[in-house]
């Protein structure tokens, strides 16, 4: 708590309205925006050990208080506390020589001049304000360095290393604004920006409070929700939106680990081009936040940004300057340019025309097989084995699936016993010589037979075993061991290794110049350092949108067996030999085919 010169308003208006009350020995007067207390006047003989207790016990409302000092007869001591917008304010008087009926006369005149004190203490915050955002801090010295500052990120850093020394925040951070959503770029202290981070999206959130808002915004517990209105309880009900807004603006700042903050968007024309936000803790030593502080800062830094752009316009404003640039010196008065261009461009074509080269385009491949083969479930049933996955080679004998059969082993044993009590019936009714009996045994035996061979049937399919080598490529026979499954229901799909094709993907724009079977060159993305080589063997007429181009698939064959293992579905890239060209030809085959479809187009 220190004496302060930064109130002459205030001063003057002390000595002017408080010098004529008789009796008046010695006045402290303080002031107080935010937590600290500053002693701005001291006349007189004054109390120091009544300064502590007064502070302490501040009570916006509290108005004033007289005591006698202890010792003297006609010694007071008299206090007064006022609470402002934004600004509280303390006065400690030191009265002598007055009658108790005196010194109620006097009292009503001090409290008669408070007001007027407190009028010339905001007039003096005001011009404080006003000094802070046009000074050399972040006034001139923003606006001289602007026009130093290459790309708009260093312009971001000048703002952040300004804006800290004259405001003194804990947190201050640089956000520009495309398309309507600030995009954090700068922070103070040189922190690193995370592309996803909580404190990231809590300042674009608070950045993107006051672009909406189209005005700076105070972000404090008692701020207004009207800047014209500083007391809240003069205005009306408030906005719920804006209420809402308020709220969830503060919640962000506190999130950030501050008590307070300003979020000021920066104006380029009628668009927003940036949003610098700063946080204050709840420790911070600086003073109050004010909306017209904000406006002026806003107001420099919006200079600035202009200053900046036509000192270094943007990449495409350059090419264009440049592009114009060279056609007047070809075109301009010295006409050697010209030549000289001209004799250039031509030799470039003609090497280009002279050096041999050859088409070979690329395009996206994946392993297929052809000949793939479907084991299904021979009948309802539980699957009991399925030794083999994806990818597994089998060898031949081995067993692919198996299906529980000892129900069915059960059911043929009881149907063959069947079957030898019809025949044993059969055998008695021959020998009764009773033609009926018998005939309608063999039908019931005829029956029996068909069954029994049913059962025998499926006990045969119930063990699937590979005759030959072959590849596991789909199915998921091995995860539903145990489980049922349904009559053809498919269990694994199988192809022979030697039947791996190249599926590749031709561009429409290749497909008359592909005609035949070509020679080319597969790398798979499995085996990047071994090229395999492959053969065309045509392309069909099956018509595919591949990111936004018309592609027709082409088979390739393996020209030789490659020692890599294959599976199904691998992807890669081949390159396809196009025949024999020049550089020209090959770098402005795409110029030149647009060309001719729009000169046909137009003809």
């Amino acid at each position: 708590m220190t004496a302060d010169a930064q109130y002459p308003l205030f001063q003057k208006a002390l000595g002017r309205h408080l010098s004529g009350i008789r009796g008046m020995k010695g006045i402290n007067a303080f002031l107080r925006e935010g937590e600290t207390w500053r002693e701005v006047s001291r006349l007189g003989q004054t109390q120091p050990e009544r300064v502590d207790p007064t502070l302490m016990a501040f009570d916006p409302a509290g108005g004033g208080a007289v005591e006698a000092i202890e010792g003297s007869d006609l010694g007071w001591s008299a206090s007064y506390m006022l609470g402002g917008p934004g600004l509280d304010m303390v006065l400690l008087l030191r009265l002598d020589g007055l009658s108790p009926s005196n010194l109620q006369t006097q009292l009503s005149m001090i409290e008669a001049k408070v007001g007027w004190l407190m009028i010339a203490a905001l007039s003096d915050r005001t011009e404080e304000i006003g000094s802070v955002a046009l000074g050399a801090e972040i006034g001139s010295q923003v606006l001289l360095d602007a026009a130093r500052a290459r790309t708009r990120r260093q312009l971001a850093d000048q703002w952040i290393a300004r804006l800290e020394r004259a405001l003194s925040p804990d947190l201050i951070a640089v956000a520009w604004v495309r398309g309507g959503q600030p995009k954090l770029v700068a922070l103070s202290g040189g922190g690193m920006i995370e592309r996803n981070s909580e404190a990231r999206s809590q300042i674009e959130a608070l950045a993107d409070h006051a672009v909406r808002a189209r005005a700076p915004q105070i972000i404090a517990p008692d701020a207004p929700l009207d800047p014209d209105m500083p007391d809240p309880d003069e205005q009306d009900l408030p906005d719920p939106a804006e209420q809402s807004a308020r709220e969830d603006a503060l919640a962000r700042v506190e999130l950030l680990g501050g008590e307070r903050g300003l979020s000021m968007p920066i104006y380029n024309g009628d668009e927003a081009e940036a949003v610098v936000v700063a946080i204050w803790s709840a420790g911070s030593a600086a003073g109050p936040l004010h909306i017209e502080a904000a406006d002026l800062v806003a107001q420099v830094l919006g200079e600035s940004l202009t200053i900046q752009a036509r000192a270094f316009p943007s990449i495409l404003r350059r090419l264009g300057n440049w592009v114009w640039a060279g056609i007047r010196g070809i075109f301009g008065a010295t006409a050697w340019k010209l030549k000289l261009f001209t004799v250039v461009t031509a030799a470039l074509a003609i090497g280009l025309a002279l050096w041999p080269t050859r088409f070979e385009p690329n395009f996206t491949a994946r392993i297929e097989a052809q000949d793939r083969r479907v084991v299904s479930a021979p009948f309802d049933g539980f699957l009991a084995e399925a030794p083999f996955q994806l990818g597994d080679v089998i060898e031949p004998g081995a067993l692919i699936v198996a299906m529980e059969d000892s129900d069915l082993v059960l059911e043929t044993a009881q149907t063959e016993s069947e079957l030898a009590e019809i025949e044993a019936e059969i055998q008695t009714a021959r020998a009764q010589r009773d033609t009926s009996r018998v005939q309608s045994l063999e039908a019931q035996r005829r029956q029996v037979e068909v069954q029994l061979d049913l059962l025998q049937r499926q006990l045969d399919l119930a063990r699937f075993e590979a005759t030959d080598t072959a590849a596991v490529v789909g199915g998921d026979a091995w995860r539903r061991v145990g489980g049922r499954v349904r009559l053809g229901e498919a269990l694994l799909e199988l192809a022979s290794p030697d039947t791996f094709r190249v599926l590749t993907f031709i561009d429409e724009d290749w497909v008359a110049d592909l005609e035949g079977e070509r020679s080319g060159t597969l790398l798979l993305t499995a085996y990047p350092s071994a090229p395999i080589e492959v053969t065309l063997l045509g392309i069909t007429t099956d018509p595919q949108m591949r990111d936004g181009v018309n592609t027709f698939s082409a088979w390739m064959d393996f020209a030789v067996q490659p020692d890599v293992a294959l599976l199904d579905g691998m992807r890669g890239v081949v390159r396809i030999d196009g025949g024999q060209t020049n550089m020209l030809a090959a770098y402005t085959r795409g110029m030149t085919r647009w060309m001719r479809r729009t000169l046909w187009r137009w003809s």
